[in-house]
């Protein structure tokens, strides 16, 4: 895999992300042993689709933190 890029409104490196458009579902995958500003990453995918509910996050390949929408907050899952 390349190397990852460090993302400063995320605060991690990142080697990628996706968007499931069908379940307003965001994938950040990470560099190993690192973690995502979650700010910043419900920015990103608000910036991509305002009706984004779902957040997860992978780091080293590993399944991170699962953001989800409640209302109009956010909560870790």
């Amino acid at each position: 895999m390349a190397q990852p890029v460090y993302q400063p409104e995320l605060a991690c490196a990142v080697h990628g992300l996706s968007y499931d458009f069908t379940a307003r579902t965001g994938i950040l995958v990470m560099a190993e042993d690192h973690c995502a500003d979650m700010a910043g990453a419900i920015a990103l995918f608000q910036r991509i689709d305002p009706e984004v509910n779902t957040i997860a996050t992978i780091a080293g390949g590993r399944d991170e933190t699962r953001y989800r929408r409640r209302g109009s907050e956010w909560v870790t899952v």
